[in-house]
């Protein structure tokens, strides 16, 4: 909140404005009842009320005295038409200026949750694959929804609520010690039990929240996992089990979410109920003191007081509602507090410098690397890529081939030795600077839901019309995307739905020759495609290699015959590497690969 400084100050200005104008009303009480209730003489009752009036008092009675003698200088009736115009002019003031501290906050609080919304995405940018490896998606999302809503609605409410509140009681006490201290400290000496009865009742209230909102973010991600696999959950006639599994999460959800409301939703009436205690209080004592004379306070006054203390109560049980919501919202504060102090693993370095492009070799010196400490996935690497050569990586399923590429590109960070790139190390070169050279087709495409033309130009907002379909024609997409409703302007659907898988590898080849990148890596782009889709693709890819350097993780290894190097990975360590035709003679590893493939 500290950049909106100016409007939390203009806040407490108004708000201190209208609970000055409640006092006012409040006070004047003394007037009307004088008004009402004092005998008249003689036609309008002048006398009698001057003679009423001439008591003496502390400022505030002078006060009002002198407002008093003002009305009934005019008669009664009229008095009392002009002292409902008064009142009438207070009550409007003080509305007036309750809507314009409102306003204040508003703008605040929409501010705010703007600014932690984008604050949570640029995070969620930023941070490492291995933190949505290693945690739910649905976990992350529910940061930008339920936890966010529940900031905004426990939090920043409640926050807006306890200074209203904080500032309206310390004025109205120290009106009502002004008025009278005796019965004041009677008074504060009650609060104690009030206090410690309201703690009694909130004090489990963060524990449960903050489970409440781990139960939702599971519920969340069990929502996004049952709904992304949809057709395996009905291929399996799963969908019994799935109902099953979400209700009883649901159910123990509830459960929990009954039980916090109940704790919020007693504070209120038990406040309200020991507010009521007070005030009963308050007349015994302080009917004793007038009507014993054992203190300096008129009747009149007395009414003002009970008035002033009634005016309190609503903003005491607010204050005791807001406490309980903070405490009910730190929760998610937590939560949102926990992940953006989350560490970024891979960023830059401090003397990182800018990168303009591969100029000679990218080289793995001594390559180790694990995702959990004690389990390696990489071993000794060392290799060597020279500028302008395909290199393919081969291997079995696990033995570490895309996780190499991964390294390359730097979503996870080297364990031991080192990846140099023109013998300058990876982590001395700029993210961004680094990423912009080079391209990326993975065998998992990922595209948006939007049009083709932008799917293609995704990261290159800047392309024209003509490199985007000279791209699409390299990448044999140009004539199946004219063939679309809309042609270049055809929109996908979530994920390219709307496009065989074929298509939507040529997209993104097309989407990585558009970026013209000096190295590109292929991660099994066509290992999940049919035989026509896979020819289309490899004449692609062919049309993309075309003098750039390449690291393509192979799984057909049909497509790879003309590599420059073929590395074969076993286990997270290099076996074998070659061309195809020494490795087919040396009869190792690579050999029994490709007479497997062969038979199947």
């Amino acid at each position: 909140m500290k950049p909106y400084a100016a409007r939390l100050v203009a806040y407490g200005f108004f708000v201190v404005l209208s609970v000055l104008f409640t006092m006012a009303t409040a006070l004047s009480v003394a007037d009307f009842v004088k008004l009402l209730f004092s005998p008249a003489e003689g036609g309008d009752g002048v006398g009698a009320f001057a003679a009423v009036t001439t008591s003496e008092g502390n400022l505030l009675s002078q006060a009002l005295k002198l407002l008093y003698d003002w009305l009934i200088s005019f008669g009664q009736t009229h008095a009392l038409i002009y002292f409902s115009l008064v009142v009438f002019g207070l009550y409007a003031f003080k509305n007036l200026f309750g809507y314009l501290s409102a306003v204040q906050m508003a703008v605040v609080r929409c501010k705010v949750v703007r600014n932690l919304r984008n604050l949570l995405f640029a995070k969620a940018m930023q941070m490492p694959l291995a933190y949505y490896s290693a945690n739910r998606k649905g976990d992350m999302l529910s940061r930008f929804g339920s936890d966010l809503v529940e900031y905004e609605e426990s939090t920043l409410n409640s926050v807006q609520q306890l200074v209203t509140a904080v500032v309206s009681m310390v004025l109205y006490i120290a009106m009502l010690f002004y008025i009278s201290t005796k019965l004041t400290l009677f008074v504060l000496c009650m609060l104690p039990i009030i206090v410690f009865v309201i703690s009694g009742i909130t004090h489990r209230l963060r524990r449960n929240s903050l489970e409440l909102q781990e139960r939702n973010a599971f519920l969340t991600s069990l929502t996004e996992e049952t709904v992304t696999g949809l057709k395996v959950i009905k291929a399996y006639t799963a969908i019994g089990f799935s109902n099953r599994r979400f209700r009883e999460s649901n159910r123990g959800y509830a459960r929990l979410r009954t039980r916090v409301l109940r704790r919020v939703d007693l504070s209120s009436p038990v406040s309200d109920f020991l507010g009521n205690c007070v005030v009963i209080g308050i007349l015994l004592f302080g009917s004793y003191m007038v009507l014993g004379g054992h203190g300096d306070l008129s009747p009149e006054l007395f009414v003002s007081y009970i008035m002033m203390f009634v005016l309190m109560i609503p903003p005491s049980k607010e204050l005791t509602t807001a406490v309980s919501q903070i405490k009910k919202g730190r929760a998610c504060v937590d939560r949102m507090q926990e992940f953006l102090s989350t560490p970024d693993t891979v960023a830059d370095a401090p003397d990182a410098q800018p990168f303009d492009g591969l100029h000679s070799q990218v080289e793995f010196r001594d390559v180790g690397f694990h995702y959990t400490p004690g389990t390696e996935v990489l071993h000794h690497i060392n290799l060597t890529i020279p500028k302008g050569r395909t290199v393919a990586l081969v291997g079995s399923s696990g033995s570490g081939k895309s996780t190499l590429a991964d390294l390359l590109m730097r979503f996870y960070d080297c364990t031991s030795g080192g990846i140099y790139i023109d013998g300058r190390p990876l982590t001395a070169i700029r993210l961004a600077d680094l990423r912009r050279h080079i391209g990326v087709v993975a065998q998992d495409t990922v595209l948006f839901n939007d049009t083709i033309r932008n799917n293609i130009a995704f990261g290159t907002p800047e392309a024209t019309d003509e490199q985007i379909v000279r791209a699409a024609q390299i990448a044999n997409a140009h004539q199946f995307i004219l063939q679309q409703p809309d042609g270049y302007d055809t929109r996908i659907g979530d994920g390219g739905d709307r496009l065989s898988g074929g298509q939507r590898q040529r997209i993104s080849i097309a989407r990585a020759l558009l970026r013209n990148p000096d190295l590109l890596i292929f991660d099994e782009a066509t290992s999940a495609l049919d035989a026509e889709s896979e020819r289309l693709v490899q004449q692609s890819l062919d049309n993309l290699l075309s003098g750039r350097t390449a690291l393509i993780v192979a799984h057909r290894l049909s497509t790879i015959q003309h590599a420059d190097l073929i590395v074969v990975l076993e286990q997270g360590s290099i076996v074998e590497q070659g061309t195809h035709q020494e490795l087919m003679e040396l009869q190792g590893r690579y050999f029994q690969l490709v007479q497997m493939q062969s038979f199947q």
